[in-house]
């Protein structure tokens, strides 16, 4: 009776580390770090990107999209820089964005202000080469994704083209005559 007990014991424990035997030696999915959408997260010292991509339609202006998180105890100008192409000649790019000491800045949304690199000439399904670096901490080369923003989630996201200049007519001054002094 007991041989028969043990003997029960002993199957029941190797059934269970053969049917479990996978989870102690293959490493857990959900354990694996990676980006749920669209965009690219990094971390450039104390400033968090996330969820970072642009929307290029045309292929020429792209609009920065994502979230920039300032870490820092303070205020920091984070400066972007991307190259255009100009006449051929290849031209770096800065942009600054100030921000305050915990400031988040959600980039991209309809309603808010628009962070656009101008003449970035990147086709869509690409990758845009930007810098992000702030301060004195060392910078960091960021390959971001280009979109279309042909899906309807991303709608209202393309560039906002730039305002058009309408000259204005100044007055022309019209010369008065000079009195001349008579004797």
């Amino acid at each position: 009776m007991r041989r028969r007990i043990a003997a029960t014991a002993v199957l029941a424990v190797g059934l269970a580390l053969a049917t479990a035997g996978c989870t102690f030696l293959a490493p857990q999915a959900t354990l694996i770090k990676y980006n749920p959408s669209d965009g690219i997260s990094a971390n450039v010292g104390d400033l968090q990107l996330r969820n970072v991509f642009v929307v290029a339609p045309k292929g020429t202006d792209a609009n920065l999209v994502g979230v920039f998180i300032n870490t820092s105890k303070k205020a920091e100008q984070v400066e972007l820089q991307y190259t255009t192409h100009v006449s051929g000649k290849a031209v770096v790019t800065e942009t600054l964005v100030d921000m305050t000491a915990g400031e988040v800045i959600s980039f991209g949304n309809p309603h808010v202000k628009q962070l656009v690199f101008r003449k970035a000439d990147v086709p869509a399904g690409a990758l845009l080469k930007i810098f992000v670096q702030y301060g004195t901490v060392s910078g960091k080369n960021i390959q971001l994704p280009v979109l279309t923003g042909t899906q309807t989630y991303y709608k209202g996201l393309a560039p906002s083209p730039l305002p058009k200049v309408t000259p204005t007519p100044t007055a022309t001054a019209i010369p008065t005559p000079t009195p001349t002094a008579t004797n």
